[in-house]
Order: C-alpha cells, then structure tokens, then sequence
C-alpha cells in the first residue's frame, strides 16, 4: 500500500495518538522556553512607549498571596492529572467522580487566574499604584516605630560604641533586605558582645564593606549570617523605601516627557501623608536590648531628616517650574508643619522656604493694590 493511500487510515492508528501524548509532554517545556527567552528579551526593549519599573514590577511580582495558591492548585491539579492517567492505564471504566473533580479544580485555577489577571490590570492604574506604596509604607512604619510618647528630644538615638572589630562583607554584591536578629542577640549576650550595624536595610552591601563593628569575642560568621539579602529592597524593615518609590513616580510625573503635575500632586500628598503618620512616633529604636537588658546590638536606622530629604528634596527641585505643583506643596507642607513635634519642624520649614522661594507671586488685576 502506497503511504499517500495510507495516510487517511493512519489518522485512526495508535501510533497518531502517541505521538500527540509525545507533543503533550514536550508543550510545557516548549513554553516554559519562550518564556525565559520573552522574560529576557521584553525588558530590553528601548523603543516606543514605556512604564516606571517600579509599576512593572508590581504586575510581575506582586506580593498577594493568591498568586501563591493559584500556583500551588495549577502544581497540584497538574500532579493529579498525571498519577491519574497512569493509575488508570489500561482500566475500561474509572469513577465518574474523577472527571467531576478534574473539571472543578480546572475551573477553580481558571477562576485565580482570572483574579490575578484583574489585579494586574488594576495594579497598572496610578491610584492603585500610589494606594498600595502608601498602605506599604504605612505597615512598615507602623511595624518598626511605636505609637508611644515622644523622648523629651524626639531625635535622639542612642549613642553607639565605635573602634570595634570591623566585620566584612566577603560576598558577591548585594541588598540587605532584612536583619534576623534572634540567634544574634543571643550569641552576643553569651560572649558579651556588642554588634553595631553600618550598613541600614536597603542599602547595597558591597565586595569589602564594613558590615558591622563588634567590640567583644562575638563571631564575624554570626553577623555576617544575620543579613538577608537578595537582588531587590523589599518594604520589610525598609521604611524608607516607599517614600524612594514615591519620590521616583512623582520625579517622572514633572520631566519634560511626561508632564504630568496632576501625578505629582498625588505624590506629594501620599509622602506628606505618610510624614504624618511618622511624625508623633519614636524613631529611637536602634537599641536593641538582651533580656538581661543590656544593649548588644545597635542598627542604622534613618532619622526623621532622612525621611523628609527622600520623600521631598528631589520631587521639589525637579517642580520649580511647576506652579501648581510649588502651590500643593506649600499647602502640605503647611499642615505638616503644624502637626510635626518642635525639634522636628525646622526640616519642615526649610522645605516650606524653598517652596516660597520659587512659588510665582500672585498676578495682579488693574485696580488692585490700590
């Protein structure tokens, strides 16, 4: 039989059947390659129109836990779908409630797909944006300085000892991302030790960077095993990384390719909202006690003039040019400066000068004056 006559019958043999299963099994593969090779290529696009990597990245790494379910149910009706098919080789019939089960979890995982594809698209929206760096903030400040009565110096922090051993950053570069400090603090109260921290959370921890200064016998291995790292800040233990991102987005809003003060106004409303919520709060925790309570561990933490020069300087040098911009920030600031504790308003009211300074006078109608 000539294989062009046998081509219609080869359609119904088994061997068409296993060579479908075959192309099955290397699908994932196949897509699972296009998109590392998409992932690589798409951010290294230049031209046409653009979005703030910070936006970007929110779409790509979102920090919801529904995207980890929705992985864990696709992971796990994906393990069901293949001890399924091998348990039921060669069987004639099997339980009508193995489909029924099959086509609930499969539309469960549509239905979280479905959720995070509207949560992207949401995520892209500026307010949205701007909302979830507020309320990120907002849990990072609250979680790392108490809502408790002001020292009689709000700025105060406690004096750290220097001339330590300096403990060195032997790794490739990277972020510290948080401080694990329980096994530290222990470790520092056996041998009496003290650990002061040069490097803050957030900050790039370089090739021979001094990572800490240890007066006592404490391991440099222990100090050095205490910082989490990764490629990126992240908003734990970070709480001035809103306040970064902040100042980024309104910085683009007022370039000249962008032009949009209406965002900036956004902005500077969201970083003095959450200076207000900074304001009446101890930025004195840097000392951390043992039980015994003795200080063994002293960390860089940003002080109140950080936190207003991050969130304000950049953003209001960039809008000189700006009225509307100038004229909402004087607004702001205004009321900041009437909420904030009298040690701290002269970081305010220098703002509040700076913005006087290039805030165009009034224009006068005939007649007026006089």
């Amino acid at each position: 039989m000539r294989g062009t006559d046998a081509s219609p019958r080869l359609a119904q043999t088994p061997f068409v059947h296993a060579r479908r299963r075959r192309r099955a099994g290397l699908l994932p593969v196949l897509t699972t390659a296009v998109g590392i090779v998409l992932g690589i290529l798409l951010p290294r696009i230049e031209a046409g129109a653009t979005v703030p990597t910070a936006r970007a990245g929110q779409v790509l790494v979102q920090d919801d836990p529904w995207i980890w379910r929705t992985y864990a149910l696709a992971v796990g009706l994906f393990g069901f779908s293949m001890s399924a098919f091998l348990a039921m080789e060669g069987a004639t019939e099997v339980s009508v409630a193995l489909p029924i089960f099959a086509f609930a979890a499969a539309l469960a995982v549509i239905g979280l797909i479905w959720n995070i594809l509207t949560k992207a698209f949401v995520s892209l929206e500026m307010d949205s944006t701007l909302d979830t760096l507020v309320r990120s903030g907002r849990e990072a400040i609250e979680a790392l300085y108490p809502e408790r009565p002001l020292p009689g110096n709000s700025q105060s922090q406690p004096v750290a000892p220097t001339g330590g051993r300096p403990v060195l950053w032997r790794r490739p570069q990277t972020t510290l991302q948080q401080l694990e400090l329980r096994r530290l603090l222990r470790d520092a109260e056996r041998s009496g030790s003290v650990a002061v921290f040069r490097v803050r959370v957030g900050e790039t921890l370089w090739p021979g960077a001094t990572v800490a200064e240890v007066s006592g016998s404490l391991d440099d291995d222990a100090v050095v095993a205490s910082c989490v790292t990764g490629v990126n800040r992240t908003f734990d233990q970070d709480p001035l990384f809103a306040f970064r991102l902040l100042a980024d987005i309104g910085l683009r809003a007022v370039s000249p390719a962008i032009n949009d003060p209406a965002t900036a106004v956004q902005v500077l409303d969201a970083v003095v909202g959450l200076l207000l919520v900074l304001a009446p709060r101890d930025l004195a925790v840097g000392a951390i006690n043992s039980p015994s309570r003795v200080t063994r561990i002293h960390l860089d933490l940003p002080a109140w003039a950080d936190f207003v020069g991050e969130g304000l300087d950049e953003l209001l040098v960039a809008s000189r040019g700006s009225p509307l911009v100038l004229a909402r920030a004087k607004t702001t600031l205004s009321r900041l400066a009437k909420e904030v504790p009298p040690d701290r308003l002269s970081d305010v009211s220098s703002r509040l000068r700076e913005v006087d300074d290039h805030l165009p006078a009034p224009r006068l109608e005939p007649g007026d004056g006089g």
